[in-house]
C-alpha cells in the first residue's frame, strides 16, 4: 500500500512522495520525490495547489529517481496556485504537458527541466509560444534532455519563442543537439548572457554575420567538451604539426569571427580537441598588427592535447589587456613561449602538463615565463614532474598569492622570495623533499609575510603535505627544528610525519626533535671517543702523515705526467686541458689578459705546442645549437675556467654552461674579475665561491693585475685533471 508521508530536509524544504494539500507556513521550498502510486497514475490539475499555503511557495521541485515507467499528466493551468513561485524544477522521464501548461506562473524566473529525457526542445518551444506564459522566465536549464527521441533543434521558431521573454541564461548540456541556429540567438536574444552547451554533440550549426555588436550582451560561453560540427572543428585522429610561419592577426579570413567571439568575458572551450589528434606548433610567429577590442577575462583550454606551443606573440598596436584568468591546464604540454602581450593576468594554471622538458631543453625561456605578468595572483606549476624550479622565476611576480609546486619532483627550493610581499601560499606538497638545505631555508625565511603577523597569527603557509622528509640522520636536524619552530608551517592542519632511523613514520613534533637531538648526541660521543682514542697514537699519526706527504708528492708528480702524457696524445677530454667560459661583454679583457697567457704558460709547461684553451668564439660552431656545442666543448677539455664577473652571473647562457660543467661533474676553477655582486651569484656557484681558492684580478692604476703567478695558475689547473 502507498505510504504517503513527508520531512524538513532543512528550515525551510520540505519533502514529499505526493502532492500534500497544504503546505506548513514554514516551507517555501517543497521536493516531490518519486509520488507514483502503484495502481492509478498522477494527474495535476487546476486544483493541485488551490490551497491558499501554496502561494507562498518559492520552488518547487519533482523528482523521479526509480526509474519506472511513471505516467504524469501536467493537466491546462495545473500551476495557477503557486502566485509567487520563483523557480520549477521537473525532473522526470515519464509525462505529459497539456497545452498551456505553465500558465498562471508570473513569478517563475528559472525554469529547470534537466534529465527530462523523452522531452524534445521544440515541444518546450510551443508551450512557450502560448500568451503570458512564464513571462519573467530569464534562466533555462535543459541538460540531458531527448535521449530518446534524439532531435532537438534549436531552430529560428525556438528562438522566436524564447525572444518573448528576457532569457539570460540557457544550459542544454549533455544533449544531442541535431542543429542550433547561432546566429538567430545572438542576434534576437538580446538579453542572454551565458549559454552552456558542455559536454553535448552539435551535428549543424548556422553561423552568418556575426558582428561584434550582436555578441555584445553575450558575457559567458561554455562549449567544453562539446562535439562541434566538423564544418568548425574538422580534426581527425592523428599527429598536426604547424611550422615556421608568420601571420599577422589582419590577414586571417577569420578575424571578424574572432573578434566577435572575444568578445565574451568567459570562454570556456577545454576538451573540444578529440583526445585522439595533437596539436604541435612549432616557431610560429602571430602578430596583432590592429585593435583588437576583445574583452575576454577568462580563458579556459585545459584539455586540448596542445603538446607544443613554440609561438611567439607580437603586439605593436594592441595587447590582450582585458585577459585575467587562463587555464592551459592537462595538456600535457611540452613548451610555452613567454609573451608581453598579455599584461593584466592574475591567474595561470598550468597544472598536469610536462613543462619538465621546456626546462631541460630551454630553462631560459622557462625562466622567463612569467617575467612580463607583473600582476599574477596565481601560479599553477602542479604536476609538471620538475626537478627544480628557476630561482628568479617568481622575482618580477610581486603581487603573487598562491604558488602551487605540488605533485612535481622537488627535492629543495632554492628559490627567491624575498620580495613577494603578498604571498599567502606555496604549495610544495607531494614532492620529494626529505632534507632541505640551508640555502632552502633561508630562501623561505626571507618571505616577507614573516615581518607582517599580527597576534600571532600566521598569514602565509607552505604546505610539506605527503613528502618523504626524514627524521633518521643528524644532518636533518636544522629542517625538523624548523618545521617545529616555524610560523610558516601549521603542524596541526598539515599532519606532517618523518621516516626515523628504525624506519617508522613518526610524527614532526618535539618528540621527533628530541629523537634526531639524540642521534646528533650520540655522534658527539662517539667523536669523543674516537678523539681519545687517538691521542694515543698521535706520533705515528704524525709519522704516517710525513710519509703520506711525500707519497702524495710522488703521486701528484707522476699523474701530472700521466696528464702531460694524455695531452700529448689529445684525444677526448684530453683534446685541450682548459674550457674557457667569459661573458661576451668581458670579452676585451679576457682576449688581453688570460687566453694568450694561459695558453703560452701550459704550453711551456707541459712541452705541447698546440692550442690548450678551447673558447666558445673560436671552437664553437656557427649554425649549431649552442647547447650542444658547449656539452661538445665540455668533452673535449679537462677542465673550465669560469672568468666570473657581474656580467656572467647576470647572463643566462654563462648560467647554462656552468650549469652543464657542473652536472657533468668537470673540474672548475673560479677567475674573478675584480670584485663580484655574491648575491647575483647561483647558489652553486656561490658554494663553490665560498669553497675554493680562486684566481684574483684586481684593477690597480688602470690595469688588472694577477695576484698570483701564471706558473701557480697552470700548475693547479694540471693538478686538477683527473686521470
Amino acid at each position: 500500500m502507498f505510504n504517503e508521508h513527508c520531512n524538513e530536509k532543512t528550515n525551510s524544504t520540505w519533502t514529499c512522495n505526493y502532492i500534500p494539500k497544504a503546505v506548513p507556513e514554514k516551507y517555501v521550498h517543497i521536493r516531490i520525490v518519486d509520488f507514483k502510486r502503484k495502481d492509478k497514475s498522477v494527474i495535476l490539475n487546476s486544483s493541485s495547489f488551490a490551497d491558499e499555503s501554496w502561494s507562498k511557495v518559492q520552488t518547487l521541485e519533482f523528482v523521479d529517481t526509480t526509474g519506472r515507467d511513471l505516467t504524469c499528466l501536467f493537466s491546462h493551468k495545473c500551476f495557477k496556485g503557486l502566485k509567487t513561485l520563483k523557480e520549477l524544477r521537473i525532473h522526470m522521464n515519464f509525462f505529459q504537458f497539456d497545452p498551456g501548461v505553465f500558465l498562471g506562473l508570473p513569478s517563475v524566473h528559472t525554469l529547470d527541466m534537466s534529465r527530462c529525457y523523452r522531452l524534445v526542445i521544440e515541444d518546450l518551444a510551443e508551450q512557450l509560444k502560448v500568451p503570458n506564459t512564464l513571462p519573467c522566465l530569464q534562466k533555462l536549464y535543459l541538460s540531458e534532455i531527448g535521449t530518446y527521441d534524439k532531435r532537438n533543434n534549436i531552430s529560428l521558431s525556438v528562438v522566436e519563442a524564447l525572444s518573448l521573454r528576457n532569457i539570460k541564461l540557457v544550459e542544454i548540456s549533455k544533449t544531442q543537439i541535431t542543429s542550433a541556429n547561432v546566429t538567430a540567438i545572438v542576434k534576437m536574444l538580446k538579453s542572454l548572457e551565458s549559454v552552456n552547451t558542455s559536454y553535448s554533440t552539435i551535428a549543424d550549426t548556422w553561423i552568418r554575420d556575426i558582428t561584434q555588436e550582436d555578441m555584445s550582451h553575450v558575457k559567458v560561453v561554455d562549449i567544453s567538451y562539446t562535439t562541434l560540427p566538423s564544418k568548425i572543428i574538422k580534426i581527425l585522429p592523428g599527429k598536426y604539426v604547424f611550422a615556421n610561419a608568420s601571420v599577422n592577426y589582419s590577414d586571417l579570413r577569420s578575424s571578424d569571427l574572432v573578434k566577435s567571439i572575444f568578445t565574451l568575458l568567459v570562454i570556456n572551450v577545454s576538451g573540444i580537441i578529440p583526445h585522439t589528434s595533437t596539436i604541435w606548433i612549432y616557431n610560429i610567429t602571430v602578430t596583432l598588427d590592429e585593435d583588437l577590442h576583445w574583452k575576454v577575462k577568462q580563458l579556459n583550454l585545459r584539455q586540448n592535447n596542445v603538446r607544443y606551443a613554440d609561438v611567439v606573440l607580437r603586439c605593436p598596436i594592441s595587447k590582450l589587456t582585458s585577459l585575467v584568468n587562463l587555464d592551459l591546464s592537462d595538456n600535457k604540454l611540452q613548451m610555452l613561449h613567454p609573451t608581453t602581450c598579455v599584461p593584466n593576468l592574475e591567474k595561470v594554471d598550468l597544472s598536469k602538463n610536462n613543462l619538465f622538458e621546456m626546462l631541460e631543453q630551454k630553462p631560459d625561456l622557462f625562466e622567463e615565463l612569467f617575467y612580463a605578468h607583473t600582476k599574477l595572483q596565481v601560479i599553477s606549476l602542479s604536476n609538471n614532474k620538475l626537478l627544480m624550479v628557476p630561482p628568479k622565476l617568481f622575482k618580477h611576480s610581486k603581487y603573487i598569492e598562491i604558488i602551487d609546486l605540488s605533485f612535481n619532483k622537488l627535492e629543495q627550493l632554492h628559490l627567491d622570495l624575498i620580495n613577494l610581499q603578498h604571498l599567502r601560499v606555496l604549495d610544495v606538497s607531494n614532492n620529494m623533499i626529505k632534507i632541505l638545505d640551508e640555502v632552502s631555508i633561508k630562501n623561505l625565511n626571507e618571505i616577507p609575510c614573516a615581518k607582517s603577523l599580527m597576534s600571532g597569527e600566521n598569514q602565509c603557509s607552505i604546505v610539506f603535505t605527503a613528502n618523504p622528509i626524514r627524521c633518521s640522520t643528524c644532518d636533518s636536524k636544522p629542517f625538523i627544528e624548523w618545521l617545529v619552530n616555524s610560523k610558516k608551517v601549521d603542524m596541526k592542519v598539515q599532519g606532517l610525519s618523518c621516516s626515523s632511523e628504525d624506519g617508522l613514520t613518526v610524527n614532526i613534533d618535539e618528540s621527533a626533535l628530541r629523537k634526531v637531538q639524540s642521534i646528533c648526541n650520540r655522534r658527539v660521543i662517539i667523536i669523543v671517543s674516537i678523539v681519545s682514542t687517538g691521542v694515543t697514537f698521535l706520533a705515528i699519526t704524525i709519522i704516517l702523515l710525513l710519509l703520506y706527504r711525500r707519497k702524495r708528492r710522488l703521486r701528484r708528480k707522476r699523474n701530472r705526467e700521466n696528464v702531460i702524457n694524455l695531452l700529448i696524445e689529445g684525444e677526448g677530454q684530453y683534446e685541450f686541458v682548459v674550457f674557457l667560459s667569459y661573458s661576451s661583454i668581458d670579452d676585451q679583457f679576457v682576449q688581453e689578459n688570460v687566453i694568450d697567457q694561459l695558453n703560452e704558460n701550459l704550453q711551456l709547461m707541459t712541452g705541447i705546442d698546440r692550442n690548450l684553451v678551447c673558447t666558445g668564439d673560436t671552437h664553437l660552431r656557427p649554425g649549431f645549437m649552442v647547447q650542444d656545442e658547449t656539452i661538445q666543448c665540455l668533452d673535449r677539455a679537462s677542465l673550465i675556467i669560469i672568468v666570473v664577473s657581474n656580467n656572467f652571473c647576470r647572463s643566462s647562457y654563462c648560467q647554462n654552461e656552468f650549469n652543464q660543467a657542473y652536472m657533468q661533474r668537470k673540474p672548475i676553477v673560479l677567475l674573478l674579475m675584480d670584485h663580484v655582486d655574491e648575491e647575483l651569484m647561483m647558489p652553486t656557484l656561490r658554494q663553490l665561491y665560498k669553497r675554493d681558492v680562486r684566481i684574483l684580478w684586481t684593477f690597480e692604476n688602470g690595469q688588472f693585475v694577477l695576484k698570483t703567478t701564471w706558473e701557480n695558475v697552470c700548475r693547479s689547473v694540471l693538478d686538477k685533471v683527473q686521470v
